[in-house]
């Protein structure tokens, strides 16, 4: 398997993760496909990411919280993560960044970084994250809500270990801690629930880290346990998806993504604090994330002095 198949293999499994799963919906244009759950796309039409190896891989990926009638890539983008693929240690890592983060949106201004993709669509947002990271994308994978909730029920649930209670009525997530079962609604419940969270918005991004490595964990053992159930998952999404990739290809990638160990999956959030912009309520990123960028676009992994700079904000969550 080259390289390349094993980056797009990630990429594949990536996008299934986030929010839906593999297919082919014909190259029909976004903005008049307002029932597509996955989109899967080269960040720059223009260029061509090395795939050989020699260079990290990174993807962004994006959950829209478009409404019904609202395009895809028209929603205020909820979730949104680089994950970054060192192709020669195999490793993995999940950079999360709080949907109010007060950012300058390229031609926009100052404002929050979830409101670049109703503006301008993933272009926009792929440009705002570049710009503020300084880290140049190769692909990106735009999902919906309601993609995340008919994935995960077509394959049957997805077994999250919750680490803490959560208890909240506006995402309707209700566990005490444990490991859990949990069907579609309650797997998208527990990735949007900020509320009962005491880190809010960093917490509810690192909760969302959680389900993609979840979801690769599962694969592997029920695939370890009975390889038919690839097809399941692989069938999971093969529809309203819009990608350029082919049958044979997303079997080729998903068979290669099982290489990948979720226990070498590093989740991170970006460090940062709460404050008031005007009349709304942000997060300033901390200017620490600098270095975290700087030490991710190196390799696409961090040192633990970078991983040291951003703990984890669910860690005094009980």
């Amino acid at each position: 398997m080259t390289r390349r198949r094993i980056a797009l293999a990630l990429a594949a499994l990536t996008a299934w993760v986030a929010g839906s799963a593999f297919g082919s919906a014909g190259p029909a244009p976004i903005a008049a496909a307002h029932d597509l759950t996955l989109v899967i796309g080269k960040a720059h039409a223009d260029f061509t990411p090395k795939l050989d190896g020699s260079q990290p891989i990174f993807i962004l990926t994006l959950g829209s919280d478009a409404r019904p009638g609202t395009p895809i890539d028209r929603g205020l983008s909820d979730s949104i993560h680089i994950v970054a693929i060192n192709l020669k240690k195999d490793r993995v890592t999940i950079l999360g960044f709080p949907r109010d983060s007060w950012v300058n949106i390229p031609g926009y201004g100052s404002s929050k970084i979830n409101s670049a993709m109703p503006q301008g669509g993933p272009p926009l947002t792929i440009q705002t994250i570049e710009a503020l990271t300084g880290i140049k994308l190769d692909y990106y994978i735009l999902t919906s809500f309601d993609g995340v909730k008919q994935a995960i029920d077509d394959i049957g649930g997805l077994t999250v270990d919750v680490p803490f209670a959560m208890h909240d009525s506006y995402s309707k997530a209700n566990f005490n801690p444990g490991v859990q079962h949990l069907n579609g609604f309650d797997v998208l419940a527990f990735a949007r629930d900020r509320h009962s969270l005491l880190s809010g918005d960093f917490g509810r991004s690192e909760d969302q880290g959680r389900v993609m490595i979840a979801a690769l964990a599962q694969l592997r053992k029920e695939f370890a346990k009975d390889p038919s159930r690839l097809l399941t998952y692989v069938g999971a999404g093969m529809r309203n998806v819009q990608t350029s990739m082919s049958l044979d290809e997303v079997m080729s990638f998903a068979f290669t993504a099982l290489s990948f160990n979720p226990k070498r999956v590093t989740n991170l959030v970006v460090p940062g604090s709460t404050g008031m912009q005007g009349s709304q309520s942000v997060v300033f990123i901390s200017s620490v994330a600098s270095q975290i960028y700087s030490d991710l676009a190196n390799d696409g992994m961090l040192s633990k002095k970078s991983i040291a700079l951003a703990p984890s904000p669910t860690r005094n969550q009980t």
